[in-house]
């Protein structure tokens, strides 16, 4: 196979990939799409199955991030042609992901005389779970969110998480390729797709019969809610000249809200584009902050309907003066009842990691970028016999900090975003498939209110309800029911990711500890038996 092919195959897997996620949501695309990688790997040494991998990778995250180059191009002062550097670096780095589980799955697999069905859905996930906390955290289109919209099949990730059904679909992946090249035994090809079908069919069956169950079972509680979608500009957003007719918008909406009735109004992150303290005390020069707080407790006690919003907050930490991106629930009679703080900060938008190298780089390009604090800790809102977890912006793309809530008793969760930042790319709707997984893994319903769009309720079972249309301005009522229950997820957390993670680091130390030249099985080796022509990882022309 030429390089000009191999090059080829890598892009087309890449894309393919890309394509399965929303936008355009051709989610088939996903069971198949590395077929054309694992072709182009075939008979590969290490560091060139790292490479092409890593290609794969970088193609696909330039089809599902390239929506920094709006963000930056159009919120900041830097020109089209430079923001296009920022989104292909993120690319580049993620793709190192992508690298690193193919990498290992085949090098693990050779060494081992493990079949690649064996090695890549164990490599895949580990790898995915230590995106989502390493480095910085951003586990951003897990392969596993491409099937959101297959209900009956995506139930069972109330027991492994996201993670599982990622690792399900790269299992596919690699039975395809198994099958279509011949790359194996007769009898490791047919227990490979026996074992694929009985998962399938598991999982279909069970999903059948836990939806069945959902639609069933009688609520024990509701909540009406009412979603405002503010449509507010970006450009306009934090302009002092603009606030007065920001706020309005939301007083207005609400009051729309209150006469249809509503247990609870709901504004966006940061609608409220003041500094909100929890209590009356202000340094003088934030004295019109203060004045709108007093006009929002009053405007809420005049309403008699409580109201939870989004809204910066002025902190003191380590004698640094700083704010919060905060969440506050105020009751129908003006009282501040509780607020939390994100938790889970964007990194360079909201902080910049290792600040003592990228710090001159980034505050060059945005002044004020680093300056929020993270929370502490989740806080449980309760209201009206329910209790709100609440996931401010991209904080919905962490399983672990959904489970969390629900764990320390959450009956709905509450996600609060502004994606204005994206205009009408694919990361509004890329945002939402990922929230509802959420509700999936937690069997807890999800409410999910955004400035510009999608807004949203998510139900227990994944179905998405209520949804908004992009830049529209309005209110959105929907009846929430939820009734108490602990999934398994709930419980053990990524303990099945992190299992394929420990699963991954002893196969890759046996894997180095192995003598040299240890010959392998050749039907356990992909890119070692294609067609009949057999390379094995001992001879000089195969693995080094």
């Amino acid at each position: 196979m030429t390089t000009a092919t191999r090059v080829a195959l890598a892009l087309l897997s890449g894309l393919a990939l890309a394509a399965a996620f929303p936008k355009l949501d051709l989610s088939l695309l996903a069971w198949i799409a590395f077929v054309p990688l694992l072709y182009a790997l075939v008979g590969l040494k290490p560091r060139q199955v790292f490479l092409y991998s890593w290609l794969q990778g970088f193609t696909c995250y330039v089809g599902s991030v390239y929506w920094i180059v709006f963000t930056l191009h159009n919120f900041t002062s830097i020109g089209l042609a430079v923001a296009v550097l920022p989104m292909l670096l993120l690319a580049g780095v993620l793709a190192i992901y992508t690298a690193g589980a193919f990498t290992i799955a085949v090098y693990a697999g050779a060494r081992l005389r493990l079949p690649i069905v064996v090695t890549l859905p164990i490599a895949w996930t580990a790898i995915e779970w230590v995106r989502t906390y390493f480095p910085i955290g951003f586990p951003w289109n897990l392969l596993g969110y491409t099937a959101y919209q297959n209900l009956d099949l995506i139930q069972f990730v109330e027991f492994t998480g996201v993670y599982g059904l990622s690792a399900l679909i790269m299992l596919a992946n690699a039975v395809v390729f198994l099958i279509l090249a011949q790359a194996g035994s007769r009898r490791l090809q047919a227990w490979s797709l026996a074992v694929l079908t009985f998962l399938m069919v598991g999982a279909e069956l069970f999903g059948s019969l836990r939806l069945h169950r959902l639609a069933r079972r009688s609520a024990t509680g509701t909540l009406k809610v009412a979603m405002v979608q503010g449509n507010i500009p970006q450009s306009l957003k934090w302009d002092p000249r603009f606030l007065e007719t920001s706020f309005q918008v939301y007083l207005d909406q609400s009051a729309t809200a209150a006469r249809r009735g509503a247990d609870l109004i709901i504004w966006p992150e940061a609608a409220a584009a003041f500094f909100f303290q929890p209590e009356d005390r202000y340094p003088i020069q934030f004295a019109a902050d203060e004045a709108y707080r007093q006009r929002l407790l009053r405007f809420a006690a005049h309403l008699g309907d409580p109201i939870l919003f989004g809204a910066p907050a002025l902190g003191v930490q380590d004698n640094r003066v700083g704010f919060y991106n905060r969440a506050y629930l105020v009751s129908g009679t003006g009282q501040v009842l509780a607020w939390y703080d994100k938790i889970q900060l964007v990194p360079f938008g909201e902080y910049v990691p290792l600040r003592s190298v990228f710090g001159f780089f980034v505050n060059r390009v945005v002044t004020g970028f680093g300056d929020m604090f993270p929370g502490r800790a989740q806080t449980i809102f309760e209201l009206k016999g329910a209790r709100l977890g609440v996931l401010i912006c991209y904080e919905s793309i962490f399983p672990n900090l959904a489970r969390q809530a629900v764990k320390d008793g959450a009956d709905v969760l509450v996600n609060i975003t502004n994606d204005a930042w994206y205009g009408e790319s694919s990361a509004p709707y890329q945002l939402l498939a990922m929230a509802s997984m959420r509700a999936v893994e937690t069997k807890v319903p999800m409410v999910r209110v955004a400035n510009t769009g999608i807004s949203a309720v998510i139900a227990p079972s994944g179905e998405i309800t209520a949804r908004t249309p992009l830049f529209t301005r309005g209110v959105e009522s929907e009846i929430v029911r939820w009734r108490p229950e602990r999934t398994l997820y709930t419980i053990i957390g990524d303990a099945f990711a992190e299992t394929c993670f420990a699963l991954m680091v002893i196969g890759l130390i046996a894997a180095l500890v192995r003598p040299r030249y240890a010959r392998p099985v050749e039907s356990m080796s992909i890119p070692l038996s294609i067609n009949g022509n057999p390379r094995y990882p001992g001879d000089p022309s195969g693995y080094h």
